[in-house]
């Protein structure tokens, strides 16, 4: 039988119609089509939402899913930061130019994600925090931010 259902939603089919079980997808509606958050943090301004972790859906009823940001609402500005499995305050310790430590960071979204919010974005850039005097200066030359978009 197909699923009349969208982005996971759970039919239940009789013999005249089927009904969508939209709990936990993030959408609702009859076929689980509308999304359930806005899709920025500039929407989540407009309604009057201060700075927080909202979820975000950028392409809507699209085929992306939503996703968790942080929001950084200023009287100006509105800024959206994807966030990123390192913990604050992560210490790398026994670094050195000979031999060095690897993190991979790993998003809260993917790349297709991460494209629908920077393509209507006035300014976008990523970074990477270095706290240690010692680790920025090891990483002088080597990371900066890592990604700029204007």
């Amino acid at each position: 039988m197909p699923n009349h259902c969208e982005h996971g939603g759970r039919c239940s089919q009789t013999w005249d119609g089927f009904t969508c079980t939209c709990d936990g997808t993030g959408y609702t509606g009859a076929t689980c089509h509308t999304s359930v958050y806005e899709q920025s943090c500039e929407a989540y301004k407009h309604l009057g939402r201060s700075s927080d972790a909202y979820w975000i859906d950028p392409d809507g009823s699209g085929p992306l899913g939503p996703f968790k940001v942080i929001c950084n609402m200023t009287e100006d500005m509105v800024w959206t930061t994807v966030v990123n499995n390192l913990p604050a305050q992560t210490a790398v310790t026994g670094s050195s130019r000979e031999r060095r430590t690897v993190l991979q960071l790993n998003y809260s979204a993917s790349m297709e994600q991460v494209t629908a919010i920077t393509n209507s974005a006035e300014h976008c850039e990523g970074r990477v925090p270095l706290a240690s005097l010692d680790v920025q200066r090891l990483a002088v030359g080597y990371v900066h931010t890592l990604s700029f978009w204007d």
